[in-house]
């Protein structure tokens, strides 16, 4: 499934996850892989671990008023950023 703005985002069960410093460790129980997020990911695991169901424009709006960045690179990085999420089962989507 192609993530879009309108796309909904939510955690699946079998992960858990530490901060450490301005790092965000994660653990994929199932897969048995450990991922680190620098700050800006951890910003926008912590979003998705405070909502049960949260749509990508939600987290783009969330990115904008925190960082410095413009638009159109905030939505390309951030696409790529859930995609590779999805793609190690981190994340589940629905339209």
């Amino acid at each position: 499934m192609e993530i879009t703005l309108n796309t909904q985002i939510q955690l699946v069960p079998n992960q858990s996850s530490s901060v450490l410093g301005n790092e965000t460790i994660l653990l994929n129980y199932e897969a048995g892989n450990y991922y680190e997020l620098n700050e800006v990911g951890g910003f926008i695991w912590a979003l998705l671990q405070n909502k049960k169901v949260i749509q990508v424009h939600e987290i783009q709006l969330c990115l904008l008023d925190e960082f410095d960045v413009e638009p159109a690179v905030c939505q390309e990085e951030l696409t790529l950023f859930l995609d590779n999420l999805l793609r190690e089962k981190l994340i589940e989507t629905s339209a």
